[in-house]
């Protein structure tokens, strides 16, 4: 075989593989969370987690489902016009950020809510401006008490 027969046949191979490759990560299954069974934690508890050891908290929260309880502070809409639970935190300013995958009017502002949801992570805020940072949950569903 020639020497140009064969890296046409590898580059082929290459472009096949990583075709089959994109097509299964394109075609990947969302995680079901309103059936799944998520990690239980107070809203005080995974902030904390979060704000001591960051890389610890990464490695147990994100990108799993999460069952988070704690006391509503706020409700409002994104830009998306999808609802938003701020669920507190022991730091003023600092929140639990649930979006919601349905708007529900189960939810009051003061009322104690359980929401499981993927939690997507800590985003810190600006030490500065005294801006402290929020704990994020996506895709969540409530449960109220």
């Amino acid at each position: 075989m020639s020497r140009k027969r064969i890296i046409l046949i590898a580059a082929i191979c290459i472009v096949l593989a990583a075709a089959i490759t994109g097509y299964m990560l394109w075609n990947k299954p969302h995680k079901e969370v309103k059936d799944a069974s998520g990690v239980k934690i107070t809203a005080t508890e995974l902030y904390n987690n979060f704000i001591t050891d960051s890389a610890k908290a990464r490695t147990l929260y994100t990108d799993k489902v999460v069952q988070v309880t704690g006391e509503v502070a706020r409700l409002a809409l994104n830009q998306q016009d999808q609802q938003i639970i701020l669920i507190k935190t022991p730091v003023s300013g600092a929140y639990i950020n649930c979006t919601m995958e349905e708007k529900t009017n189960a939810v009051k502002e003061g009322a104690s809510v359980t929401v499981k949801g993927i939690c997507s992570g800590y985003i810190s805020g600006d030490a500065e401006m005294g801006l402290p940072g929020d704990v994020f949950l996506v895709r969540g569903y409530p449960f109220t008490k």
